[in-house]
């Protein structure tokens, strides 16, 4: 009977007690009324929350109006609300999918600080769990991503797990549950729709228990995490350490070491590098300085003794403006601006000393741009910041880093490196600006 095999899962991965508030994600779809359905019938306190995606019109009004009145009928708390999904997905730049993830757990959260709800189940079942499997496998998502779905993440609890697509809709016959169908389901332009209709269909030929397999042997792996972690403790221990904002990856130490690949492959997930970049990434070990791959977010480049991971900068929004009266900016790092009359020279890198007369406010402060050029201190012609980055062998990573502070649209100064030997001062001088990065 699917209410004991309900019960007993709950209770053997202690999923709740009676102590807890649960709040119940309830679509309207078999899965879900389901849940609820076994809920009534287990003495737990909860609520029901449902979420109106407005992706499907009158049908995604019809499904908040079915949940509603079932609600009402039988005396169950409901929360509700509808979100804009698409305007969200535009203004996040996400796809759809993830707009109403991130929409869902953020309302369903939002509920559980305002009623006091210490839980959330979501009525994934054991198919669900198997198509992530199959999905994250064809994504290349590494170890972690055979794992599927688990019974509890946080404050989210999955009391279905344990049954298969078609126990839930034998259970639903045979009490009459009524729901709503998602005229989504059925289409095979999502990844994993094509796995529900295409893909599992031709693995239970090959084995009519394929769904369990695949969710028993995503529980083993899970299992096997656990060692997996502690050895890639005692190689971080040895490989890893740190540079200011960098992290570095000894390349003698993980040439040495035979697990570097799934070592690699497990440290950079964190920083966007993909589990079908492995190759790429471990052919670092052997390529030449100067070689590196990149993630959304990050850069790992191949130096002499290191692998150099570090954060790419936005341009984006990098243009910071210096008025004439401006003291002292913050961002994208602290520097401070003084007016000088006693000009005395300063030979830090982290200290410009600009002609004030030759310079025009406000001044710019943004990252350095390819085909940008200025005239290095000491010299007649112009150079191309790039060429001269590469004369002072700053690492790839760190050229990311590099500003220029322009004045009427001139390089007045590379920072940290090189003022522009239009801004110099002279024993004409009669008064200098004074820019300090506070390190």
């Amino acid at each position: 009977m699917l209410q004991d095999k309900f019960i007993n899962f709950i209770r053997v991965h202690r999923l709740a007690d009676e102590n807890d508030s649960i709040l119940l994600g309830v679509s309207g779809g078999i899965d879900s009324m389901v849940m609820l359905h076994l809920f009534q019938k287990t003495g737990f306190k909860f609520a029901v929350a449902h979420c109106n995606f407005g992706l499907r019109g009158e049908e995604s009004d019809g499904d908040e109006e079915f949940t509603r009145t079932y609600c009402r009928e039988k005396g169950v708390v409901f929360h509700t609300t509808k979100f804009s999904t698409v305007q969200y997905a535009t203004d996040k730049s996400v796809s759809i999918q993830v707009a109403a993830r991130e929409l869902r757990y953020d309302y369903f959260n939002e509920l559980c600080r305002e009623h006091g709800y210490n839980k959330i189940a979501i009525a994934h079942n054991m198919n669900d769990s198997a198509e992530t499997v199959l999905l994250n496998l064809i994504r290349g998502a590494g170890i972690r991503g055979l794992t599927g779905i688990r019974p509890v993440h946080g404050n989210i609890i999955r009391p279905l797990l344990f049954a298969t697509r078609p126990e839930i809709e034998n259970y639903s016959k045979q009490l009459g549950i009524s729901y709503r169908e998602d005229s989504s389901n059925a289409t095979l332009k999502y990844k994993r729709n094509f796995i529900r209709h295409r893909v599992i269909p031709l693995l239970q030929e090959l084995n009519p228990s394929a769904v369990e397999t695949i969710y028993d042997s995503s529980y083993h792996v899970n299992e096997a995490i656990s060692l997996v972690d502690r050895q890639l403790d005692e190689i971080r221990r040895k490989v890893v350490s740190f540079r200011k904002d960098a992290v570095l990856f000894s390349v003698e130490e993980l040439k040495r070491e035979p697990a570097a690949r799934i070592f690699l492959v497990e440290e950079l997930r964190h920083y966007g590098f993909s589990g079908n970049m492995a190759t790429q990434v471990f052919d670092l070990l052997e390529s030449t300085p100067g070689k590196y791959v990149d993630s959304p977010t990050h850069t790992l480049l191949r130096d002499r003794k290191y692998l150099i991971l570090s954060a790419k900068i936005s341009t984006s929004n990098a243009c910071i403006e210096v008025g004439e009266d401006c003291s002292r900016i913050e961002k994208p790092f602290p520097m401070r601006f003084e007016r000088i009359v006693e000009v005395k020279i300063d030979s830090s890198p982290q200290v410009a000393i600009l002609n004030y007369s030759k310079l025009r406010f406000p001044l710019t402060l943004r990252c350095w741009q390819p085909g940008d050029r200025f005239i290095p201190l000491g010299m007649k012609g112009y150079k191309k910041v790039s060429d001269y980055l590469v004369d002072c062998k700053v690492p790839l990573n760190q050229k990311n880093e590099v500003y220029v502070l322009l004045s009427n649209n001139e390089i007045a100064w590379v920072v940290g490196y090189r003022i522009d030997d239009r801004y110099k001062i002279s024993t004409e001088t009669a008064e200098a600006l004074k820019i300090s990065v506070l390190l």
